[in-house]
């Protein structure tokens, strides 16, 4: 059966493109404290960290001293000298943050185990958290997070999520995470907001139609190589700048592409999968997967920069699977 025709999966994405939808989410938390935290940070990640004020976020990358993205992140200013770090890998980033820790007054610690994630996402998700916590959060900006409580448990709601939708995430205490996860089941049961339990719809379905893109469909290359030009501030030093200086005068050597899979299926065509163009190998593949609003399949590949022509055809895989290149986008 193709994956295209799974009827829960297709229910569950059309829920939070054209409802909500919600879901636990147990991603990695490292909570960043200190004096020095906030430089520690800003030598860590291309972003500028030191920009960031108490009550907002920010998405970054985090590279090697070969100025290649080793991580992505959501660096969260949530109180003076005090920051979490979301990120898919906590010990990664601890080693890190261990190899180039520099006299620093500052502390680091995964907090993973005793703090809980809820993501409500969609349309009328700003309507469900209305319902369901003590303050509204009709002036909560896109990457601003604030205290708020649900009853009687006190809570942080932070304005983001992965689906490309109007969204929020609610992160509790690890004692709390039953009662919230019950008040989150009843407020979204009023709007017929069901719970997402298939991880390929709000990991990669959701996500790859909006061309947003996990650290492993990014890793070894350069924010360039990526798109993600706005994200560097090449006015301060962080660790990788030199090299990464250096490849931005050079130009990107790769680029991350949407690929259009016109076969069937996606489901036989595997990440590292090699892309040729006229039977020359060009590149590989990083995700395929199927988009239930877009109805293709669709994900990304890692071409060589003068190759990746968007509209150009190309063939997958030792069978010769055709796929078109395109932007890294679909919605």
């Amino acid at each position: 059966m193709l994956f295209k025709e799974d009827k829960a999966a297709r229910a569950q994405h059309q829920a939070v493109r054209e409802n909500a939808g919600w879901y636990r989410w147990t991603h990695d938390l490292v909570e960043v404290k200190g004096k020095d935290a906030e430089k520690f940070l800003d030598r860590l990640f291309v972003g500028a960290i030191t920009k960031t004020p108490v009550g907002r976020t920010k998405y970054t990358t985090m590279l090697n001293e070969d100025g290649k993205i080793i991580d992505d992140t959501i660096v969260m200013h949530t109180g003076e000298e005090h920051y979490w770090v979301s990120t898919l890998y906590a010990p990664q980033f601890i080693r890190w943050a261990d190899a180039h820790k520099s006299g620093e007054e500052v502390s680091y610690e995964d907090i993973t185990k005793t703090v809980d994630m809820y993501a409500v996402q969609g349309p009328k998700s700003l309507e469900i958290m209305n319902a369901l916590v003590a303050a509204p959060v009709d002036g909560l900006k896109r990457f601003a997070v604030e205290d708020n409580k649900i009853g009687d448990i006190a809570v942080q709601i932070h304005r983001s999520g992965f689906t490309g939708e109007l969204g929020y995430e609610i992160y509790c205490k690890i004692e709390d995470t039953q009662a919230v996860e019950d008040a989150v089941r009843a407020a979204c049961g009023k709007f017929s907001a069901p719970e997402l339990t298939i991880l390929e719809v709000y990991v990669r379905s959701l996500p790859v139609e909006k061309g947003f893109a996990l650290r492993q469909d990014m890793y070894g290359l350069t924010p360039y190589e990526c798109g993600l030009d706005w994200s560097v501030n090449l006015d301060k030093d962080f660790i990788g700048k030199d090299a990464l200086v250096k490849a931005k005068e050079e130009g990107p050597k790769y680029k991350l592409v949407g690929l259009e899979y016109l076969a069937e299926s996606y489901e036989d065509i595997a990440q590292k999968e090699i892309v040729y163009r006229y039977g020359v190998p060009c590149g590989f593949v990083r995700a395929a997967i199927y988009g239930y609003t877009v109805e293709k399949n669709i994900g990304f590949a890692v071409i060589e920069a003068k190759k990746a022509i968007a509209g150009e055809r190309v063939t997958v895989g030792s069978n010769d699977s055709p796929a078109i290149i395109t932007e890294k986008h679909w919605l």
